[in-house]
């Protein structure tokens, strides 16, 4: 059975009295996306105390001396190599002083009310052990952040599916995308499910007791964390009042072409490594054969879609009228 690393964040005493927020940000080669996220923050700051944690994951971009010398008041943890997301966010769990605790992306735009939305939320419900919020495109459609957890249905006709691209409200991808058809006026509860890292909020107590995030996994993290925040007897809830702008795809791990590609594989990888956690623990059983040949016939039909959007992209982009010079 996999040991759970469990762990006491440090000034615990005072973290009750003086800050009721601590905002996590993991940040790897986006040092405009991350200050514009920072900068959004301040604009939209929440009612109570808080604190920022920056985690700067060996960036080469100058991402370390833009916060120090744009946001002084940034708590700035520093990787001496890229150790990854969970690692850096179980890092930043360590030292947070916060009540609460929000995982956020640097490629994110807080918008108003959001901050103040979640933590009522949560204050509200003892039950919750995390709350997500709507998430936007940058087009402002909704972007589909609050799914099934991994399986062979999610695999066909989840947010990845070109069936559900081609035909997003068919009633088996409603199934996987659990957005789909609900009031968006009002929080549901996520049965299970889970819900988007890119921003979601744990209570200090729930996430003491659940653990760190698995740093084996960089794909389904946050599938497996709402897993065992639900196993742990909480409850995970979506808040669609609460609204925050994710650029999904902008951050610096998925900025060039080959990591974009080695990006499928490592999807496929990680599924199994979930897979093999919370699904399929019998050493004999014909779906150890099974599952993984699944997971390659859908790694091609991933690398064949991925180079059909790189084409398309690459055209669009050879086409387009080059601005006169005059």
């Amino acid at each position: 059975m996999e040991r759970v690393t469990k762990w006491k964040p440090e000034f615990e005493s005072q973290a009750k009295v003086a800050i009721a927020l601590t905002i996590i940000i993991a940040s790897y080669n986006t040092r405009e996306l991350l200050s514009d996220c920072l900068r959004s923050i301040y604009q939209n700051p929440p009612s109570e105390p808080y604190e920022i944690i920056v985690v700067d994951d060996a960036s080469k971009d100058g991402t370390s001396e833009m916060v120090g010398a744009c946001f002084p008041e940034v708590r700035l943890l520093r990787n001496e190599t890229n150790r990854h997301y969970a690692y850096s966010n179980n890092w930043a769990f360590s030292i947070a002083q916060g009540q609460y605790m929000l995982l956020l992306n640097s490629d994110t735009i807080v918008l108003p009310q959001a901050l103040d939305g979640m933590l009522a939320f949560l204050k509200m419900h003892p039950e919750a052990g995390v709350v997500g919020c709507r998430l936007l495109n940058g087009d402002g459609t909704i972007q589909w952040s609050v799914k099934s957890l991994p399986n062979a249905g999610s695999a066909l006709f989840g947010a990845r599916s070109i069936i559900t691209r081609m035909f997003p409200n068919n009633r088996y991808s409603r199934m996987h995308l659990l957005h789909l058809g609900r009031d968006m006026t009002a929080p549901f509860l996520v049965e299970s499910g889970y819900l988007s890292s890119a921003a979601f909020m744990v209570p200090r107590e729930v996430a003491c007791e659940v653990g760190n995030l698995d740093p084996r996994l960089a794909y389904h993290v946050d599938a497996d964390y709402c897993k065992r925040i639900a196993d742990a007897g909480y409850k995970c809830y979506y808040l669609p009042t609460a609204t925050i702008i994710h650029l999904n795809h902008k951050g610096g791990t998925l900025a060039d072409l080959r990591t974009r590609f080695r990006s499928l594989l490592m999807f496929e990888v990680h599924s199994y490594l979930y897979y093999r956690k919370h699904i399929q623990r019998a050493m004999w059983n014909p779906m150890r054969i099974f599952v993984p040949l699944g997971l390659f016939c859908h790694f091609l039909i991933l690398i064949a879609a991925q180079t059909c959007t790189e084409f398309a992209t690459t055209s669009r982009s050879l086409l387009r009228p080059k601005a006169s010079g005059r």
